[in-house]
């Protein structure tokens, strides 16, 4: 399976919402204590094992409008189905503290996901994680995503994080619906 987390290059965008994807991505090399990725395809991709199979994470590096000119070739090159894609994004749709998981569907006006089913097709995984929308005071939907977090949103998500693991775990062993059950109810910020 390959795991791309989606998120903007460079250091101006680290902290912001948008760069969700990314986090996850981090976390994950962390728990399956992967060794420094390389730059494949323009995106930075780690290869782990688990239960006797390779696995791939990866970051594209395109900026997020252009996300399927990475994720494509990197599918293509690793002779992966789209179905063996789990994509992880941030969505405004979703409120702080919550997560969609789903084994297919539409872009939800995510360029991201917009410019990866333009490439594959609407039928892989992918993992939605709540931003929430902006504030009242906030003028443009750009300026949310692209905004850093606050120190709650971040507690919020490092809770998140933790349980990321054991979400990807489930989907890698064919358990992706009981995740879908598990998880997508949940609500962290409570």
């Amino acid at each position: 399976m390959l795991i791309a987390g989606l998120g903007n290059p460079g250091d101006e965008y680290s902290n912001t919402r948008h760069n969700i994807g990314f986090r996850a991505i981090d976390t994950l090399v962390a728990h399956f204590k992967c060794i420094s990725g390389k730059v494949k395809h323009r995106a930075i991709t780690t290869v782990f094992n688990f239960k006797g199979d390779k696995h791939f994470l990866a970051k594209p590096q395109t900026y997020m409008n252009l996300s399927g000119d990475a994720v494509g070739p990197l599918l293509e090159e690793m002779e992966l189905k789209p179905e063996q894609l789990l994509v992880i994004v941030d969505d405004i749709n979703l409120p702080i503290g919550k997560w969609r998981l789903r084994p297919s569907g539409g872009h939800g006006g995510h360029n991201g996901l917009k410019s990866i089913i333009g490439t594959l097709g609407e039928g892989f995984w992918r993992l939605r994680i709540g931003v929430g929308l902006p504030d009242a005071s906030e003028s443009q939907l750009t300026d949310h995503v692209l905004g850093n977090m606050t120190a709650r949103e971040k507690e919020v998500l490092e809770a998140q994080m933790k349980d990321l693991p054991e979400i990807i775990c489930m989907i890698l062993v064919g358990m992706g619906q009981r995740a879908m059950g598990r998880f997508n109810n949940r609500n962290y910020a409570e």
